[in-house]
């Protein structure tokens, strides 16, 4: 894949855009902005920031991309800090806060922050670094997840870090928080079209990829591709497709990944396989390949996202992109890609999700022309592109640059 720059994009969002952004970037020219989060891989995170780093730096900017060092203890914490964080009832005493703030305080000694003219820390995982850090600069908290309605507890506690922070990231005006002293502001995740996940693929080789998969393509396919995780819900999928296919003749297809950070996520695989164990009308996969995601989201007839909490769901613009319908829970940031009924439906329960599934199965004219409005809606929305010129504009509002 090698280097990102920002011209290659200039065939998809046109002359004019590129050179707004390359404008709007001139004052950064020399800045350090450090990004940190806890995972390389598995999860939209590491993704964004795969992509924007490598911008940022095309563009003259001096961005880092690092990565906190936790521990088996840790992560199962920051796993619990995360289900509260999207409403499940959790317990914290003075043990977990110890190690939770325990890894976060060696980190500080490791990334040596002082160096940066911002810092943008990714998540809970990584929120109480600001509390070791001597803080030079001003330091803003990205959080991805679904803080509509926190646990009570939990969100006093994390207060006590955020509060600390310059600024707060969010990914949907309903997670804005009125007990929290940060200005908080909306920025919207997004995905990379010059990523091997959504770069264009012929049909030919798709079908290729996923017959060797052993995936019979004699019948439409619905597939979820989501890390596994009990908020994704692929527990749920499979009533839904239990409910669907007997109005329809269909298949599914859940592809997932097990994100480092997440210590939950194996058992929720395990308990997947287990429902469709002996079907041969439902595959399961725990494969991290971009490959196969992408040819999957392109033969798929229907994609779903029925997850339970969401903090936006990457996967819902990605088969867009593609030219596929998607059928998304309407929670979190899913509704913000989805508008119901012109590239696809939101649905409540497992019956809606059901019937919208067979409804798009019977009407191939119908998921075309969702298709087609789907992937300009992306273009329109949820790029990179977009999302970097969103990171520069409040970068130079932070740093005191510009307009």
């Amino acid at each position: 894949m090698g280097k990102r720059k920002i011209d290659q994009y200039e065939k998809i969002i046109g002359r004019k855009k590129i050179k707004e952004i390359k404008e709007e970037a001139g004052p950064l020219e020399g800045k350090y902005i450090t990004h940190i989060n806890s995972t390389y891989y598995g999860g939209g995170v590491a993704e964004i920031l795969d992509s924007l780093v490598l911008l940022m730096n095309d563009l003259g900017i001096k961005a880092g991309w690092r990565l906190l060092k936790g521990s088996e203890p840790f992560f199962k914490i920051t796993k619990l800090f995360h289900n509260g964080a999207q409403g499940a009832s959790v317990k914290i005493d003075s043990k977990i806060k110890k190690v939770y703030e325990g890894i976060c305080e060696r980190n500080s000694v490791f990334n040596h922050f002082e160096k940066s003219d911002l810092v943008i820390a990714h998540d809970p995982q990584v929120l109480p670094l600001i509390k070791f850090c001597k803080k030079t600069q001003p330091w803003v908290w990205r959080c991805h997840v679904d803080i509509t309605e926190p646990d009570k507890n939990l969100w006093k506690y994390l207060k006590t870090f955020i509060n600390k922070y310059d600024e707060v990231i969010i990914s949907d005006e309903s997670y804005r928080k009125s007990d929290i002293k940060p200005p908080q502001t909306v920025i919207m995740p997004s995905i990379d079209p010059l990523n091997e996940k959504n770069r264009k693929l012929s049909k030919k080789m798709a079908k290729e990829i996923l017959c060797d998969l052993g995936i019979k393509l004699n019948k439409p396919i619905i597939s979820q591709i989501s890390r596994y995780d009990f908020w994704k819900d692929q527990i749920g999928v499979i009533k839904a497709f239990e409910i669907a296919r007997k109005k329809a003749n269909c298949q599914l297809v859940l592809l997932g990944n097990l994100a480092t950070d997440d210590p939950e996520g194996n058992g929720v695989y395990k308990e997947v396989l287990k429902m469709a164990k002996g079907r041969d009308d439902i595959k399961v996969f725990l494969k991290d390949d971009i490959i196969i995601v992408n040819a999957l989201q392109r033969l798929s007839a229907v994609v779903l996202q029925k997850s339970l909490r969401e903090g936006f769901a990457l996967t819902v613009s990605e088969a867009l992109w593609k030219g596929t319908p998607v059928i998304g829970s309407n929670v979190g940031g899913i509704p913000n890609q989805i508008v119901n009924g012109q590239n696809g439906y939101l649905v409540n329960n497992i019956r809606e999700c059901a019937d919208r599934t067979v409804e798009l199965l019977k009407n191939k004219k119908m998921r075309d022309e969702m298709g087609k409005f789907g992937r300009e809606y992306v273009k329109e929305n949820f790029l990179i592109t977009r999302h970097l010129l969103d990171y520069i504009r409040l970068s130079k509002r932070l740093l005191g640059l510009g307009d």
